[in-house]
């Protein structure tokens, strides 16, 4: 990555500041398609996947950013702060809703206690 666009995303604390700033970068090399970060808290980095509306643009993207193509996307690792994410709120995703609830199996004593019990 060049020392211009780690300077430009460094002070990103969150998902949504850092989306920002990775869409800015690419503005210039048209729409983005789609993008998908993973984050490493123990190293400290973001590894940003980027794919452009325009295929035929991704090289340049990826010339100007310092980094290189993987499978068809521009890939970007931006190393964050420790505390990267723990400004903003947390989202919990619904899951979806199941009458089946997750049990561990139970050992040979378990099973008798819970007979015993029901019983």
């Amino acid at each position: 990555m060049t020392p211009d666009v780690a300077e430009k995303l460094r002070d990103a604390r969150d998902f949504y500041a850092l989306t920002k700033g990775v869409l800015a970068l690419c503005e210039p090399f048209g729409p983005v398609h789609a993008f998908r970060f993973v984050h490493s808290p123990g190293a400290a980095s973001v590894a940003c996947f980027i794919e452009l509306a325009l295929p035929k643009q991704q090289p340049a993207l990826a010339r100007a950013l310092g980094t290189r193509t993987l499978s068809g996307s521009v890939c970007l690792e931006v190393p964050v702060r420790k505390d990267f994410g723990s400004h903003g709120k947390v989202v919990a995703l619904a899951s979806p809703a199941t009458s089946f609830e997750p049990r561990l199996p139970q050992t040979g004593a378990a099973q008798a206690a819970s007979s015993q019990a029901s019983g």
